[in-house]
């Protein structure tokens, strides 16, 4: 169980000056350390979403991701930052207005760390910092299956396990566009390959560890050649 419990990729950072902004059939995965809020680059309604956030903690997590988000899909689209419409509809994952631009994104943020995907097909991604202390005893009665709550129980490690299989469910159902109010009994997290009969897509699902505090898991369709990891805090260095 322990072998299954650590089922995580290995990935390693691509250097700063090997990449050319282009995507080809491939995801690109990028890695942002949260910093104090800095509002360039947003636009002025995602400015007032910041100020609206009660802790700075939330609010300095929002903004570096919206910031990285448009640093990155300025590069990709050769446009400027603040030109770029992203659409963030309740309940749906955010996207680009402009049909022209043939990029999907996905983003996640937790504790000191955003992460941002993206691929000319469909994704999705989470990080989720690690509680030791969290009773997540309710939830995994309410969203994981038999055998999943087994592999949690059963696990050297259950929290691991349970960060583990959480990360690929929400990772799965933002790759889907559903919304964490449905019953995630139904969204399998264990198999490396999920087939939506809903959506008609075939899912892969893989999961890397940025720290051993930081799980992550990224679910994407298609067929992309590769996965690249690039560590965003040297674009602003």
């Amino acid at each position: 169980m322990a072998e299954q419990e650590n089922r995580f990729e290995n990935f390693y950072i691509i250097q700063k000056d090997q990449f050319d902004w282009n995507l080809e059939d491939a995801v690109h995965v990028w890695r942002f350390p949260v910093l104090a809020a800095d509002f360039s680059l947003l636009t002025d309604a995602e400015r007032m979403v910041a100020l609206r956030f009660r802790f700075e903690a939330d609010r300095n997590r929002y903004v570096t991701g919206r910031r990285s988000l448009r640093f990155l899909l300025s590069k990709y689209l050769a446009a400027s930052p603040t030109e770029i419409c992203i659409i963030s509809e309740k309940g749906q994952k955010p996207f680009i207005k402009n049909t022209d631009f043939p990029i999907q994104f996905n983003i996640s943020h937790s504790g000191q760390w955003v992460v941002i995907a993206l691929a000319k097909h469909e994704l999705g991604i989470d990080i989720e910092k690690v509680d030791s202390a969290f009773d997540y005893t309710d939830l995994m009665q309410e969203h994981f299956s038999v055998s999943e709550q087994q592999f949690v129980s059963h696990a050297e490690v259950p929290v691991a396990a349970f960060y583990f299989l959480w990360t690929r469910k929400e990772a799965l159902i933002k790759a889907e566009g559903r919304g964490l109010q449905e019953n995630l009994k139904t969204v399998s997290a264990l198999d490396e390959g999920v087939i939506s009969h809903e959506h008609k897509k075939n899912w892969k699902i893989k999961s890397f560890n940025m720290s051993p505090d930081y799980p992550v898991c990224l679910a994407y369709s298609g067929s992309p050649v590769e996965i690249d990891y690039f560590d965003g805090s040297l674009l602003f260095s």
